[in-house]
């Protein structure tokens, strides 16, 4: 239910009438990608996309402007005073919400403990780092009748409005970012705090004090509004944090960031405000009052920033999207579709987007339409899949895009702001998507200012074929023929459909043919099947189901067809079976009329040309058309259709003409000469035939040799793709341009026999027979088996098919053929590397000397000499400019000897060098791992420095201030910060020696600063101990989790006794799907071979704690008793958010008697059955200690 790549059209075909067998066909045919609800080939290229399903949703009286989840609660800001029920209309079971609301992103249900209340709109709002706090501005003075001056916090476990931070801004606030201690703020402000500021501030998480920060944009001239206002603008839009915090990305109306030119967009450093490289924003030109890029997101990684942008009558030339690399800014794609695009958001490979995109045509996408129609959701994919054409701003073409997916939910646009707008914002979790704005309609049902949209695997999948238009027609071509066509439907979030053709009965014993298509609103084309067995009175009708079996139906439709037989056609059959979606054979004896066979698009001749001439197949006694050469000698199809970019088309041709002529080719006039016209094949008067598409407005042709004008039959096929155009004539591959993958965006109509062309007569002189159109790129070898059935058989050497990957690593290119021969062998592989250089072997290597996409161009040869190319495009980049490290330390003293800790020192090339001055008489100490240990000679106050090294020699120091005693503490039996790489296992910890695995090894690793305990499946054991001959512990662990659980929830246990195998004590702690933490004492013992294990004081749910993934879980357990017989085990757990208790919240006591001897600790986590969720449970601290 969501897209496809290019306008290309893919097949699959079941035509139970020409193969004259009950048997239908199901061949997808190759070359094609799609993206939707249910793709075919899922792959980054071709990923899944949310249903068109809208979901009963909390609506509202206003307009939403911003929304963020945390967890599975939607913060939603916006101007409204009322939220009611789906389903319920304005004015009914209202509840008051002023400008601020929560809903479950799972159930659509407003939150009604959640009640804040803001005196003016909300314009943004974000959610700190770890969720524990929502932070939102705009208009307003008070929040819960406090006084806060445009910007406000909320604690998302209580609802309640966070005390004492209260900034006060004097201006509009558009934007907001937050990192882990800083809040970002832009918009119309002049001054915070009374301090002044340039519409840019920052303040602190903690107080809301105001930080240094103080970037200034610049306002830019207004000579490109087009419209005459002298007005300009600096205001910021929106603001992100990327990399985890050391970047702030701002865009908006400014031209320039610190003085220097950064137009639209810019990248800042977080602390200083100082201006970074952003490579993209010296492409764009968007600022000013009727240009602006309006808003930013991150992706969950921090590693790239996707971008959208507005002009209206401005001097901008972004409207769409964008995505750039985080750092640098180098453009990954630009989807440059018409339309006013106000927010984005990236989930599971597509970038949804609320706008209203009209026209799309400069990427492949949809074109601009008359009246004009504008779709307020719309997706595309973040891998690139093609690049944009002429028609847009210079600087854009040529440039990587995505794809334009088939999801197109009916989102009305709304009257509340007075600007006819439909959606403004967009957000979601990975499963749900909620799209919000000012809409009171979806698909056509009331749902107003929210909806819900969700991944297919939990959505009702409802969303069907259209049925208004969906209609059939039958003809009788021939004696014993019935031709069924249709004009293809489309599906709101399904790419491909299925059209089943019914004779008398809708059942399987009347089913005459089955074909599936690739159509979009946008992108319908006639369609048809052919009923060789139809002599009589017969009635017909189409169905069309998506991949869910959602079913629309035409009416019932008769027709009398003449008793006849139709006899044998092996090539028509091979060529209904490689996927054409248009034959036409020209072999009526008479008439205007030439019909397709495959689809419905029939040929209207003109008065120059002359049925029934001697046809080119051999055995096939069916007749050809003969075409005068003159302006009334050609033929057009009937029904307009969108030029594709992923195509076929074959024709056999027989002249004798010094004149040269059009073969097939696509224009976008149906009578005289069209002004449009490309992707066509035609001769000159050399006999040469020429392939040409109209690529980047540039004229690409490709030519064989000459002398094809003898007075015999030829067989050419042209094809075009992403593997670029090739021509073949009689069976051999020709002539191929690897770059061209794609032409203008137009609608047109296919002639045949005749129109403009570039260069000689337009108008074919000869006969024609046997013209095809396909939506892939047929194979050589498709090609050349063609040619061998038209011309009775004989062997055709198969070209190689060229392939290869490519590794790129900044400037460097890797690449591997993978080439295949499927009659031969490949004897030479050669590379052009798009610079002047080649090179040769099945491997190789190349570095570029400058930054850019790139193409690669790999050729083959067989061991009949035949070739096989093909062009791939990579961007390559120098190595990111070194930064500076960020130097970082913890120290841990115990009596004189104090462990040190620089591992939250980072470094984007890594650390190479830790330079520690302890502040006592002691030289530096060196290491190149973070950890150390020093011993002082005196009980007293030492300052200590780190100073670290990158591998760039660029350096940063800390110092901290670390006191001793010589009064020891507690002894350490293990402590561990899993700072090290390790597989199959934990490795060894920091103190306390190897971790032993007690189950699944494979399932465990450390990366630096945490271990790995995943759990991909439902039953999952994942586990290791360590130490050995502890006793009374004090055990503290902390662990987090990526994912929210699902069914009964993610148990993690945490042993503080393990004598042997299987006799262990320990507590477990769950986290249910709704983030309750429960405890309870879990004692496994051993009895023979029977493993038993026990909860003897049952489970405790922990009062006042909420978890959500990714948060911080600390578990601290004081075992003590041994030796008494009796073990006493007091536990406290704790979220990030909140403070260690101040004493346990559960204590269990144990006597059993096998558990009473001292032994090992560890921790595992289990996934129980009925749970659906992969999840990986991150430790990152693991710390037993003797008992004070």
């Amino acid at each position: 239910m969501s897209s496809k790549r290019a306008t290309s059209k893919r097949i699959v075909a079941g035509w139970a009438g020409l193969l004259l067998v009950a048997s239908v066909l199901a061949l997808i045919a190759p070359g094609t990608a799609s993206a939707d609800s249910q793709p075919p080939n899922p792959s980054p290229a071709d990923p899944v996309s949310v249903t068109a399903d809208a979901l009963p949703t909390v609506q509202i009286n206003g307009v939403v402007w911003s929304q963020v989840v945390v967890g599975n609660t939607v913060y939603v800001a916006g101007s409204f005073t009322r939220a009611r029920p789906a389903g319920s209309p304005a004015g009914s079971n209202e509840t008051v919400r002023n400008n601020l609301l929560a809903y479950d992103i799972r159930t659509g249900a407003l939150i009604t403990s959640f009640a804040p209340s803001l005196n003016a709109q909300a314009l943004v709002v974000k959610a700190s780092p770890d969720g524990s706090r929502i932070y939102v501005g705009g208009d307003f003075s008070q929040a819960n009748g406090q006084t806060r001056n445009r910007v406000a916090a909320y604690d998302t476990a209580t609802g309640a409005l966070v005390p004492g931070w209260a900034p006060s801004v004097n201006g509009q606030v558009r934007a907001l970012a937050v990192s882990a201690d800083t809040v970002y703020i832009g918009g119309s402000l002049s001054a915070v705090g009374g301090v002044s500021r340039n519409r840019l501030a920052a303040v602190t998480t903690a107080n809301g004090s105001l930080l240094p920060w103080a970037p200034q944009p610049g306002v830019g001239p207004t000579s490109g509004n087009r419209d005459g206002n002298t007005n300009t603008s600096n205001v910021p839009m929106a603001l992100v944090v990327t990399g985890g915090g050391n970047q702030v990305v701002v865009s908006g109306r400014f031209d320039s960031m610190n003085g220097v030119k950064n137009t639209g967009i810019a990248a800042l450093d977080p602390v200083s405000g100082a201006n970074r490289p952003f490579a993209v924003n010296q492409l764009i030109t968007n600022q000013g009052v009727n240009s602006a890029i309006y808003s930013l997101a991150v992706s969950p990684d921090g590693n790239t920033v996707y971008g959208s942008g507005y002009d209206y009558y401005g001097p901008g030339n972004v409207e769409g999207t964008f995505v750039a690399n985080a750092n640098g800014g180098a453009l990954i794609e630009i989807n440059n579709c018409n339309g006013d695009t106000y927010q984005t958001f990236p989930m599971n490979g597509l970038l949804y987007v609320a706008s209203h995109t009209h026209n799309c045509e400069y990427i492949g996408g949809s074109i601009e339409q008359n009246p004009r129609v504008e779709k307020r959701g719309t997706a595309y994919t973040t891998t690139p899949t093609t690049v944009v054409r002429w028609g847009t701003n210079v600087n854009w073409v040529g440039k990587p895009a995505g794809y334009q997916v088939a999801w197109n939910p009916e989102i009305s646009a709304g009257t509340y702001t007075g600007q006819s707008q439909g959606s403004w914002s967009v957000t979601g979790n990975g499963t749900y998507l909620s799209y919000g704005g000012e809409f009171p309609r979806v698909n056509g049902t009331a749902q107003q200012g929210l909806v819900r949209f969700a991944m297919p695997d939990t959505a009702p999948n409802r969303v069907g074929p259209i049925s208004s238009g969906f209609a059939a027609t039958v003809v009788s071509p021939a004696a014993g023929t019935a031709r069924i066509s249709w004009r293809e439907t489309w599906d709101y979030d399904n790419q491909y459909l299925t059209y089943r053709v019914y004779r008398d009965t809708e059942n399987t014993a009347g089913l005459v043919c089955t074909t599936t298509r690739a159509s979009r609103w946008f992108d319908l084309n006639p369609a048809g099947c052919t009923d060789l067995n139809a002599s009589g009175t017969h009635q017909y009708r189409v169905t069309a189901s998506d991949p869910f079996n959602n079913t629309v139906r035409t009416a019932w439709v008769s027709a009398t067809v003449p008793a006849g037989s139709a006899g044998s056609r092996p090539y028509v059959n091979a060529v209904q079976a490689d996927g054409a979606t248009d034959l036409w054979s020209l072999d009526e004896a008479s008439g205007s009329r030439a019909y397709s066979e495959l689809g419905g698009n029939d040929l209207n001749l003109g008065t120059g040309v002359t049925r029934g001439q001697g046809g080119a197949i051999q055995g096939d006694s069916n007749p050809a058309t003969a075409f005068n050469g003159t302006s009334s000698g050609f033929g057009a199809t009937a029904s307009q259709v969108q030029a594709p970019n992923v195509f076929s088309v074959e024709a056999w041709f027989r002249t004798s003409s010094t004149s040269g002529g059009k073969i097939i080719g696509f224009g976008n006039s149906a009578t005289g000469t069209s002004s449009t016209y490309d992707r066509h094949v035609y001769m000159d008067g050399s006999g040469r035939v020429i392939f040409g598409v109209n690529w980047l407005n540039n004229r690409r042709t490709i030519q064989s040799g000459t002398g094809f004008n003898n007075g015999q039959y030829h067989h050419v096929v042209a094809t075009m793709s992403s593997d670029g155009m090739r021509l073949y004539v009689d069976g051999q591959l020709r002539a191929s341009d690897n770059q061209v993958i794609g032409g203008p965006n137009y609608y047109g109509y296919w002639r045949v026999g005749g129109d403009a062309t570039w260069s000689g007569s337009g108008w074919f002189n000869g006969r024609l027979d046997e013209v095809a159109v396909y939506p892939t790129a047929l194979s050589g070898t498709q090609v050349s088996n063609h040619y061998a059935l038209g011309t009775g058989g004989g062997t055709v050497n198969n070209p190689p098919t060229a392939a290869f990957t490519t590794q790129v690593t900044d400037r460097t290119v890797d690449v591997t053929s993978t080439s295949t021969d499927s009659d031969g062998t490949i004897t030479s592989t050669s590379w052009n590397w798009g610079d002047g250089t080649t090179t040769t072997g099945t491997t190789s290597s190349h570095t570029y000397t400058s930054d850019g996409q790139k193409t690669i161009t790999l050729t083959v040869t067989d061991n009949d000499n035949a070739t096989g190319t093909v062009s791939h495009q990579v961007t390559v980049t120098a190595p990111a400019q070194n930064q500076p490290p960020t130097a970082g330390f913890t120290a841990t003293p115990n009596g004189l000897a104090v462990s040190f800790n620089g591992s939250s020192s980072s470094d984007d090339q890594g650390v190479t060098d830790y330079a520690w001055d302890y502040g006592d008489t002691s030289a530096v100490e060196h290491t190149t791992t973070p950890t150390t240990n020093h011993t002082y000679a005196a009980a007293g106050t030492y300052t200590v420095t780190l100073t670290v090294t990158d591998g760039g020699g660029l350096t940063d120091d800390v110092a901290h201030d670390v006191t001793v005693s010589d009064t020891p503490g507690p002894q350490v039996f293990v402590d561990d910060d899993f700072n090290r790489n390790a597989s199959n296992g934990l490795g060894t910890a920091s103190t306390g020696g190897p971790w032993t695995v007690s189950q699944g090894g494979t399932r465990q690793n450390v990366t630096p600063g945490g271990a790995n305990l995943t759990l991909p499946a439902a039953n999952n054991n994942t586990g290791s101990y360590v130490g050995s001959g502890i006793g009374d512990v004090d055990l503290t662990t902390s662990y987090s989790l990526d994912v929210t659980p699902t069914g009964a929830g993610t148990y993690v246990y945490v042993t503080t006794r393990r004598v042997s195998t299987n006799n262990e004590l320990r507590v477990r702690v769950r986290v249910t799907p709704t983030g309750q933490v429960a405890v309870a004492l879990s004692r496994l013992t051993t009895s023979g071979t029977t493993v038993t294990e026990a909860f003897p004081y049952g489970e405790t749910t922990l009062p006042g704690i909420t978890y959500a993934a990714g948060q911080t879980l600390t578990v601290r357990i004081v075992q003590t008793g041994t030796g008494t017989g009796t073990l006493t085990l007091a536990t406290k757990v704790w979220t990030s958010t909140g403070a260690e208790p101040a004493s346990p919240q559960v204590t269990y006591t144990d006597a059993t008697a096998g558990l009473q001897a001292s032994g090992n600790v560890g921790i595992l986590a289990h996934r129980p059955s009925g749970t659906t969720a992969a999840t990986t449970v991150r430790v990152t601290a693991f710390r037993a200690t003797a008992v004070a």
